[in-house]
Order: C-alpha cells, then structure tokens, then sequence
C-alpha cells in the first residue's frame, strides 16, 4: 500500500490523471480489496480476510470525502449518503463474518461521517437523528453478537458529538430540542448499560463501568443547559425525580437516594435565585411534588422489601427537613408571617404519618414522629420569640424523652436529650440576662425557669421508673442537677433584679454570696437525707464558687460591714455544712470494730 500511494503521489505531482480519475481509481482499489477479503475469509483465513475488508472500506471512506472536500465533485448528500452506505455495508460483514473488528470500524465510521462533512449551517435535527439511529443500530449489533465494546464506542462518539455541536451552534433558543435529544440519548445508553450488566461477557464489566458515567454527564449537561430556564428547570427536576422513583423500586433504595440528592440541591439553589412573589407558586408545586414522589417511594420501597434500614432514616429525615427549607425560602420573602404555620402544619402532617404507620411499621413511624417533633420546634421558634420558645422546646425534648423511653429507642430518647439540653441553657440565660426594670418572680421569665426546672424533676422520676434502660443512672443525675443549676440561675437572677431597681450594689453583692451558700447548705442536707451523691457534689462544687465569689469579689468591692457579714455568714454555713455531714457519717463509724472506726475517723 506504501509503494502504491508513492506511485499515486508521483501521478498527481505530474498531473497524469485528473481528480475523477483519482477518485475513481481509490474507490476501485477499495472495493477490490473488500472482495479479495471477502475471498479470503471463506477460504478460511478469517482475520486476513477482514484487515483486507477493513482496509478497503477506509479507502472507501477517504475517497468519498477527498470526492466531496477536496475536489468537490459531488454535493454533501450524495457524499453522506456514500458514507452511510459504507457504513452498514461494513457493518453488515462484520456481523456475517462476527469480525469485532470491522464492526468497531463500521461504527466508528459513522459517528465519523458528520465530522468528514462539515458544513457552515446547522442541522441540529438531522445530525442528534443520525446518531440516535447510529446509537440503536449498535445497540442491535452489540445485542445479536455480545459486543459490548460497540456500546462504548457508540457513547465516546456522542459524547464528542454534542459538544462538538454545542460549541458551534448552540443558543439560548435551542434548549428545548437539545434537552429532549439528551434525555433521550441518556435513555438509551441506560438501558444499553441495564443490558451490559445483564451480560456474562468479559467486556460487560468494563463497558458497563464506562457507561455509567451517561447520567452524571446528561445531568450536568442539562443543569448548564436549563440554569437559565426556571420554568423547564422545574419541570426538569420533576421528572428526574420521577425516574429516580422507579429505578428506587425496581433497584435498591439508595439510587433513590441519590437521584433525590441530585435533584433537591440544584432545586434549593433555584429557590435561592427566584424566592419572589411571581415564582411562589411554581416553586411550591416542585417542592411539594418532588416531596411527595420521594415519600411514596420511601413507603413503597418500604413495603416491598419489608425492612426500614439506615438509608430509609436518612432519606425520610433529609425529604422533610430540607423540602421545608425549600418552602420556607419561598414563602419567607412573601409572608413572613406565614413560615411558622407552614412549619406547624408540616409537622402536624408528619404526626398523622406517624399515628397511621404505628401498628404496622412501627420503626418507620417512629421515625416520622422524630420529624414531626423537630418540624414542631423549628414551628416554635417562627411563631413565639423569649420564654415562649423555651417553655415549647423544654416541654417537647421531655415530651420526646419520655417516647424513647416508652418505645425504648436510644436514638429518640439522645434527640429529645439534646433539645431538652438546649431548653435548659436558654431557661438559664434567659433569667441570668434579663433586663433589669422589671417586676421580680410574678414574670415570664421566672415562670419559664420554674417550669424547666420541674421538668427535669419529672424526667429523673421516668428513668427511675425505667431503671433498666441503659445509662438511667446517669440520667437521673443529669437531670437533677440540670434542676439546681436552673434554679441557682433564677435566684441569681432575681437578686439582680430587686436589687437593680433599688440601687444596692453591695448589698446585691452580699446577698448573692450570702444564698449560694445557702442553697449549697440545703443540697448538702437533701443529699445527706436521701443519701445520694450527686448532689451533694453539685453542692460542694457552688461552695467552691461562692468561697472564690467571697475572697475575689467580696473582699476588694465591699465594704466593710458588707465584708464581714460575707465572711461570716459564709463561715457560718460552711460550719453547719460540715457538722452536718460529720453527724451523718457518726452512726457508720460507731457501729464499725476498730479497724472501721479508724477508717471512719479518717
């Protein structure tokens, strides 16, 4: 062939033979080696015979478009159909002759074809219309033969195919079209990877492994093409989401998942980009549509495999929190004052899932009612403002505890634990930073500690009821000291309150040491009589403080007289304090031998 294309060079050089003559002459040299392959490969030698066959259908390919580029002797629909008529008559002997070979030549060949005929003009329609055809008939092929390979060569060629395109002739008017034409490229090369993972060939694993890289390119490729289009991007998420439902149900759980992951964050982002009055609706009927087609995949999954795992948590927990944030972020800009009943409602919804699943699937419903309690919170916190979201918090964390404890969930009763926590944090920054002009005990503030502090009273009464659930001693000591710390804070409080409106700093001063001590008094006492550890530590522990309040503060800001009854009625308390617990451990030591007795004096 190199002795022959030197002879041809030395031709043209010397103008020999005329353009048709050249095109003549190659596509005859083609065609004789297509048949002497052709003979070949029934004499037996069958790979000879198709590198013959594949040489001469190049020769066929490089005539017909040297025939259009070069000389320009015929037009370009003569010269593409001459192209697609090589094509299949490659294709046709590869299968005849089961040659892998010719056939990746014959479909290489004719994703080539728009390439070896460029044009100036678009032709957007019947370019994505061949290859979808091209893409079908390898489809077929690489089916009939076991040819995965085809399938991967199919997809290269597309891919390089619109981009090619996009970066010529795409416009911001064109969206439409291109997306149907990716939508519908990206379901056939699904369905192509569904049949390669299906196949037992070698090549099945590597072509499906290249091919599931098609949806993450049609995903991005259609979120760049759609970003300016809110009307088709809504649709667009829609029905992604109705895709990922199906391949939910009839794959696993997780590729709904992920399909929902996809789909909700470039949604949030939109919501973000559009959150007015004009887009209120549209963006409320994707929000509720993409919720709901996630929940009746969840039940439905749910069902049919008769198990709720992590990935279902996950899902059902992520679907309700951040489809309210989606809704919150539209509704927020138009009515503020809505976003709080919103909230309530989606709460109350989430309830009657739970009530309704209960005896049926009851981890499930559970699960819901945990939604439904932290829906409810986020409620309180949009409608109610200062002690109000204290007293809802507090009194839902012990409401959620108290369910875990029935249900015995750890999980459920660590979530109420958590909220519960924070209820008790705001209960005491609230009386500890209260403004100062105001009436002391009969007030909002007051109330609201009094009332987290009675709650944690009633949560150490449910664990010890339920002593058997794991870490109840904990919990009961937990709470109970939550109770002093939230009562210490309101009587810390409220000396600075009766005494900011009269003006008595040193008298505040001493005052406050003067009831730390006190109270720490009357820990030690109730500790001693129900003999229970704990608090008697978080006694000791505010003497500890109010000894270092007395010696810091006390003794370099008041003054004298103030000074003394500080030190003194500390002494005093720290005096009964210790005969009170001596007294205690007395009966203990006495009843003991000698060797008890000297560890009792110790």
């Amino acid at each position: 062939m190199i002795g022959v294309a030197y002879f041809e060079k030395l031709a043209f050089d010397n103008q020999w033979i005329g353009p048709t003559a050249r095109i003549v002459q190659g596509a005859i040299g083609g065609l004789v080696l297509i048949y002497a392959g052709i003979r070949f490969a029934r004499a037996g030698y069958g790979v000879y015979g198709q590198m013959l066959e594949g040489c001469g259908a190049a020769i066929l390919f490089v005539s017909t478009y040297a025939a259009f580029n070069f000389y320009q002797l015929i037009d370009r629909p003569a010269a593409f159909a001459l192209m697609v008529a090589i094509t299949g008559a490659t294709a046709v002997l590869a299968d005849r002759q089961r040659s892998q070979g010719l056939a990746v030549m014959a479909v290489g060949g004719g994703f080539a074809t728009p390439f070896l005929l460029p044009g100036s003009t678009d032709a957007q329609l019947a370019l994505f219309g061949y290859d979808a055809i091209l893409i079908g008939g390898t489809m077929y092929l690489s089916h009939r033969r076991a040819w995965p390979v085809l399938n991967v060569v199919s997809y290269a060629f597309t891919v390089v195919t619109v981009a090619a395109w996009a970066d010529r002739f795409y416009t911001y008017e064109k969206y439409l079209r291109t997306e149907i034409f990716l939508s519908a490229f990206c379901a056939m090369f699904l369905y192509i990877l569904h049949e390669c993972r299906r196949a037992s060939t070698p090549g099945g694993s590597v072509a499906a492994l290249v091919l599931w890289t098609s949806p993450v390119v049609y995903y991005v490729a259609s979120l760049i093409i759609l970003f300016n289009h809110p009307t088709a991007a809504l649709v667009w998420f829609v029905g992604i989401m109705l895709a990922g439902a199906v391949l939910a149900a009839r794959t696993i759980n997780f590729a709904g998942l992920a399909v929902w992951c996809a789909v909700t964050l470039p949604l949030l982002l939109w919501i973000q980009l559009h959150a007015r009055g004009a887009w209120l609706a549209p963006g409320l009927a994707t929000v509720g549509g993409v919720y709901a087609i996630a929940l009746i995949t969840q039940l439905y999954s749910s069902w049919q495999r008769g198990a709720f795992d992590a990935v279902d948590a996950i899902w059902l927990h992520l679907n309700g929190l951040l489809m309210f944030a989606g809704a919150y972020f539209l509704i927020d800009p138009v009515r503020a004052d809505a976003t709080g009943m919103a909230a309530g409602a989606f709460a109350a919804w989430h309830g009657a899932l739970a009530v309704t699943l209960l005896h049926h699937r009851r981890d499930q419903a559970l699960h819901f009612a945990a939604l439904a309690f932290t829906l409810l919170m986020i409620a309180i916190a949009l409608q109610f403002n200062g002690p109000a979201i204290t007293v809802g918090w507090a009194a839902e964390g012990a409401v959620v505890i108290a369910l875990g404890l029935h249900e015995r969930r750890e999980w459920l009763r660590l979530g109420g634990g958590v909220l519960f926590t924070v209820a008790v944090g705001r209960a005491v920054l609230l009386v500890l930073g209260t403004p100062i002009y105001q009436e002391g005990l009969l007030n909002s503030r007051a109330g609201c500690a009094l009332f987290v502090a009675v709650l944690c009273y009633v949560l150490a009464w449910l664990h010890r009821r339920r002593s058997d659930v794991p870490a109840s001693e904990f919990a009961i000591a937990a709470t109970l000291v939550a109770a002093q710390i939230v009562t210490l804070a309101l009587v810390t409080g409220e000396i600075h309150v009766y005494w900011a409106a009269r003006e008595g700093a040193l008298a505040r001063q001493l005052m406050l040491s003067v009831s730390w001590a006190a109270y720490a008094t009357l820990l030690i006492v109730i500790g001693l009589r129900t003999d229970y550890a704990p608090i008697r530590y978080f006694a000791m522990l505010v003497f500890g403080v109010t000894t270092l309040k007395v010696f810091a503060v006390d003794m370099d800001r008041l003054e004298r007289v103030y000074r003394i009854l500080s030190i003194v009625g500390l002494g005093v308390m720290l005096l009964l304090t210790s005969y009170l617990y001596q007294r205690s451990r007395k009966p203990m030591a006495s009843s003991s031998g000698p060797i008890d007795d000297t560890i009792g004096r110790r």
